[in-house]
C-alpha cells in the first residue's frame, strides 16, 4: 500500500488538526516525490501515458485496442455482471478482434449499476473504495475505485493536463472548489493546504459580506494559478468588479467538474488575461479530456476508450481491477464536430461537452432544449442575476429560481428571455431567491431535472 492511500484513508483526521500542524505535516509530505507518495502505480501510469503520447497513430490504436481486451477479459473472468450480460447478448472476449468489435458488447447505464451493484464489483486485487455521483438526479449512484491505482493515475493525468498552461505541480493555487472550509464563528472563511499548496476560500460565502475578507487573504497568497469551478470563478469576478478590485496577477486558470460553457471561459479569460484550461472528468474514472481556450476537447484514450453514441460519451475504463466499467453511459453530451479513430466511434476530439444528459429541459411536445442553449445569456438580464436554476418534474413546464441578491431582476424580463430562447412550449415560473443552495462539496446545481430523458429521447414515453 502507496503512503497516498494510507493517508487518503485517514484524511478526516488531518482536516480536523490545527492549522500549524496541518502547515508542518503537510508540507514536508508534499515535498516528497510523487512517485514516492503514490507508489509503483504512479510511475507505471506516468510511464503509460509518456509513451502512449510518444506513439505514431497505428500505435496508439494498437494500445488502445489491448487495453480494451485486457478490460473485457477481466470483467468476463472475474465480474459476475459481465458474465451475465456477455452470455445474454453472445458475446465474448474472443468475439474483440479489432477496435470496431467494442459495438458488439452490452452497453450499461446507472440505473443497471443501481440495480446490480453487488454484482459490478470485486476486493479480491485491489482495496475497493467507495464514491458517489448524483447530478441533477435525487439518488447517487454508488461507485467503487481501486484506491491505489485510481489516485495515483487521476494525479498523472492531471498534472500533464495543467502542464498545458504552465502549471507545475505545488505551484502557489487559489482553490475554488471541493470542501467547505469556513469557520464562521472565528470569522475564518479559508485554509492552506499545504500537501499541493493550494489556499482554498469558501464557495458557500463567496457572494457574502465576508468576500473583502477572503480577497485579501487570496491576494497576500500571490498565487500564480487559479483552480476552482467555473461558477466559483464567475462569483470571484463579480464580487472582485462589484468591490472594485483589480484582477489577481496570475499565469493561468484551470476549470474542473462543472460544465464549463463558451461565454463563461472568455469572461474569464477576458478578465484575468491568461489561458484558460478546462478539465473533463467524472466520478466514474472511465474517460478524460481537456481543452484550452476555446480549442476542441481533445480525449485521451490512453485513460479509457472514448466512444460517442447518440452524442453521449459512453466510456470504457482502463486499469480498474474494483468495478471496470465497459461501455458505460456516463451521461454526458457533446456537440460540433467530433473526430474519430478511422472505422470506429471512439473520439478523438469534440468541439464541446455540454454536461449531462440530464440537462434538458422537456417541452409540452416532448422535445429536448439544452441547458447549453438557455446559458446563452443574449436574451436575458445576466448582469442582474448572480446564480440560476431550472427545476422540472411535468413536460412543458419549469420553475426558474433567480438568485437576486442586489433586488433588481424583473421576472417578467427573465420569462420574456427565456421564452426567446425556447421560442414556445415551455410556461416559466420565476422565483427570485437571495440564495440558491450548491451541492455538499459547493457545485452549482444549474438542472434539477426529474424527467427520465433518456426515455423521452428515445420515444418511449
Amino acid at each position: 500500500m502507496s503512503i497516498d492511500s494510507i493517508l487518503h484513508l485517514y484524511r478526516g483526521f488531518y482536516y480536523k488538526m490545527p492549522q500549524f500542524m496541518k502547515t508542518f505535516i503537510g508540507s514536508v509530505y508534499g515535498k516528497i516525490p510523487l512517485s514516492k507518495r503514490f507508489g509503483d502505480k504512479y510511475t507505471e501510469q506516468k510511464e503509460i501515458l509518456d509513451n502512449y503520447t510518444s506513439m505514431d497513430e497505428k500505435k496508439r490504436d494498437e494500445f488502445i485496442y489491448n487495453k480494451i481486451l485486457e478490460t473485457i477479459k477481466f470483467a468476463e473472468e472475474n465480474i459476475p455482471y459481465y458474465q451475465k450480460s456477455f452470455k445474454k447478448a453472445g458475446v465474448s472476449s474472443t468475439d474483440f478482434k479489432i477496435l470496431a468489435d467494442i459495438e458488439k458488447f452490452p452497453i450499461i447505464s446507472k440505473a443497471d449499476i443501481k440495480a446490480n451493484l453487488e454484482d459490478f464489483y470485486i476486493d479480491k486485487f485491489e482495496k475497493p473504495i467507495a464514491y458517489y455521483t448524483g447530478g441533477s438526479l435525487s439518488t447517487p449512484t454508488k461507485y467503487f475505485q481501486p484506491l491505489y491505482t485510481s489516485r495515483a493515475k487521476e494525479k498523472v493525468y492531471n498534472n500533464y493536463f495543467f502542464e498545458k498552461i504552465n502549471y507545475h505541480y505545488r505551484d502557489k493555487t487559489l482553490l475554488l472548489k471541493g470542501r467547505e472550509v469556513s469557520k464562521p464563528d472565528e470569522d475564518i472563511y479559508w485554509e492552506y493546504e499545504p500537501i499541493d499548496n493550494y489556499f482554498l476560500i469558501s464557495n458557500n460565502y463567496m457572494n457574502s459580506d465576508k468576500f473583502p475578507l477572503m480577497f485579501a487573504k487570496a491576494k497576500s497568497f500571490k498565487p500564480k494559478f487559479l483552480f476552482g469551478y467555473p461558477s466559483a470563478l464567475l462569483s470571484f469576478i463579480k464580487q472582485s468588479k462589484m468591490y472594485g478590485y483589480e484582477p489577481l496577477d496570475i499565469k493561468g486558470v484551470i476549470l474542473s467538474s462543472e460544465t464549463a460553457y463558451a461565454h463563461e471561459v472568455k469572461i474569464i479569460r477576458d478578465y484575468f488575461g491568461v489561458d484558460v484550461l478546462t478539465q473533463y472528468g467524472h466520478t466514474e474514472r472511465a474517460a478524460i479530456a481537456y481543452r484550452v481556450n476555446e480549442e476542441s476537447y481533445s480525449f485521451m484514450n490512453s485513460y479509457g476508450a472514448t466512444r460517442i453514441i447518440d452524442n453521449e460519451i459512453v466510456a470504457t475504463g482502463f486499469d480498474n481491477k474494483v468495478m471496470p466499467l465497459i461501455n458505460y453511459k456516463t451521461g454526458d453530451s457533446v456537440s460540433g464536430d467530433v473526430k474519430y479513430i478511422e472505422g470506429t466511434d471512439i473520439a478523438l476530439s469534440c468541439d464541446s461537452i455540454e454536461g449531462r444528459t440530464q440537462d434538458f429541459l422537456v417541452t409540452d411536445d416532448k422535445r429536448l432544449v439544452s441547458i447549453t442553449t438557455m446559458c446563452g445569456g443574449q436574451h436575458l438580464p445576466l448582469d442582474q442575476i448572480s446564480n440560476i436554476q431550472y427545476i422540472q418534474s411535468e413536460a412543458g413546464k419549469v420553475k426558474v429560481l433567480v438568485e437576486d441578491q442586489n433586488k433588481g431582476v424583473d421576472p417578467e424580463a427573465v420569462i420574456l428571455g427565456m421564452k426567446q430562447l425556447v421560442r414556445d412550449g415551455v410556461d416559466f415560473e420565476v422565483e427570485l431567491v437571495d440564495k440558491i443552495e450548491k451541492s455538499s462539496r459547493g457545485k452549482r446545481v444549474i438542472c434539477k431535472q426529474s424527467l427520465d430523458i433518456e426515455k423521452i429521447r428515445a420515444g418511449v414515453v
